[in-house]
């Protein structure tokens, strides 16, 4: 019981790390991605690490394959994202 609630909050983590870059903008004007990076600019990063490490110690087999791998690519995302954040704005 408690490796399915593992595996359910590390989709959540997933799901809270892409739901953003996959919702752009909403009608109302309200911008997921802002939203988050306004709450702390390394939430995405903290989210994704959570989510491989709950899905490390959750159900094995397939559901660990997936959720470690989807959270992986998440994460490279936020890392790319970052690195060009940090180093591809700035004035010559």
């Amino acid at each position: 019981m408690l490796k399915r609630m593992y595996s359910v909050l590390s989709a959540i983590c997933f799901a809270l790390i892409i739901l953003p870059l996959a919702l752009p903008s909403s009608p109302g004007g309200f911008d997921p991605l802002v939203f988050i990076l306004e709450i702390n600019f390394y939430l995405p990063l903290v989210l994704s690490v959570a989510g491989i490490i709950l899905g490390l110690i959750g159900l094995k087999g397939n559901v660990r394959l997936y959720l470690v791998s989807f959270n992986a690519c998440g994460l490279a995302i936020y890392i790319f994202l970052t690195f060009i954040a940090f180093f591809g704005f700035k004035e010559p």
